[in-house]
């Protein structure tokens, strides 16, 4: 692989809806960086790259991650678990070797507002950039304790209307995070203390990545390419209703496996390797098409029991959840390529699903 092409590509968000699904890089390149992201990363090595940027207190000690606990989730980062001199615990999110990562600081940034705004989560203690092939890039974060609602709920199914109610609350509190500018932060700015979206209108990143996506899915035969120009049309068509003149932070990934859980309440909002500069109803539209449509309902009343419901909320969630099903579908057909397992064949029929509702919502098909 020539790592310095590729780097450039990863890291430039200036034309991207979604990191996961539209990032520039081959199905081949995808395969060939992501599939040995944990073994390619030694604990020995990464201890003494640790402790070369760490300021006070040293690390002693990094353990692999248990496949049951709230770190395991994620198929980005290789996550290390370490232990302080003082015994406290953090996590070590490793980028593959020889990929720029091109976020953390935005991550770090973002999780530094959420707490200034009184929302559970972690702090920064480094950040590496990656410096040649042979170096990886990384973060270490403070560890929160609690249980990744993911897993929590499987043992305890009776407290999910409870907790699916408190997460649509927690999602509205950080829609109280103004932000400048839409979609993608530009991660140099943020490096010097300022989170700016990379486009001007929220118009203009909805529709960021929609070539890509649909060629995509032409590509692959979701779509026929009648059937991906009646979405472009759509979506161009749209701009009244995708306006927006306030930009919110939008965590964009606000799913149980991302969030943390005492048994009451969320304590703690993990991975904001996909947030933006966004509409609230971005964020809703993505979460609703992670779960059961009976969900929503339960999740809505928690979000409007903080935020007033917007007047054109319906036709603007039923629009965006669309925008989400295409995207969804290009990281998935795009896996399937180099991944071609039962579960990602079943996340595609699901996502099939999905994207004839939107259709059929808007009158693309009967």
């Amino acid at each position: 692989m020539e790592l310095k092409d590729i780097n450039k590509r990863i890291i430039d968000r200036s034309d991207l809806f979604y990191w996961q699904a539209e990032r520039r890089v081959t199905e081949q390149e995808a395969a060939d960086i992501w599939k040995d992201r944990h073994a390619a990363i030694k604990n020995d090595e990464l201890l003494k790259a640790v402790n070369k940027v760490l300021i006070g207190e040293k690390c002693v000690s990094i353990d692999e991650v248990d496949p049951n606990t709230q770190e395991a989730n994620g198929s980005v980062n290789s996550n290390r678990i370490g232990y302080l001199e003082s015994g406290k615990k953090v996590i070590i999110r490793c980028h593959p070797r020889g990929v720029e990562n091109g976020y953390f600081y935005v991550e770090s940034l973002v999780a530094k507002f959420l707490s200034e705004y009184g929302l559970p989560t972690y702090k920064t203690y480094a950040i590496h950039d990656c410096e040649n092939e042979t170096d990886c890039a990384f973060q270490v974060i403070e560890r929160i304790d609690g249980y990744n609602i993911d897993n929590f709920l499987q043992a305890h199914p009776e407290k999910e209307q409870k907790l699916v109610f408190e997460m649509g609350k927690t999602m509205a509190n950080i829609h109280k995070i103004k932000v400048e500018g839409f979609g993608p932060f530009d991660n140099k700015l943020a490096k010097n203390g300022v989170l700016k979206g990379v486009h001007s209108s929220f118009y203009k990143s909805v529709l960021a990545g929609l070539d890509f996506d649909l060629e995509t899915l032409v590509k692959h035969n979701v779509l026929t390419v009648e059937r991906a120009k009646q979405h472009k049309d759509l979506f161009v068509a749209s701009k009244e209703l995708l306006s927006c003149k306030q930009g919110v932070l939008v965590h964009n990934d606000f799913a149980d496996w991302n969030l943390l859980t005492d048994g009451q309440k969320v304590n703690g909002i993990l991975d904001f390797d996909e947030c933006v500069g966004s509409d609230p109803v971005t964020d809703i539209a993505c979460w609703s098409l992670f779960f059961k449509p009976e969900r929503l309902k339960v999740f809505l009343n928690g979000y409007f029991s903080i935020e007033k419901k917007p007047n054109n909320f319906d036709k603007k969630f039923q629009l965006l959840k669309l925008r989400y099903s295409l995207a969804k579908m290009t990281l998935r057909t795009r896996r399937y390529s180099y991944e071609q397992s039962d579960f990602m064949k079943k996340m595609i029929e699901v996502g099939k699903e999905s994207l004839r509702a939107g259709e059929r919502y808007f009158g693309l098909i009967k």
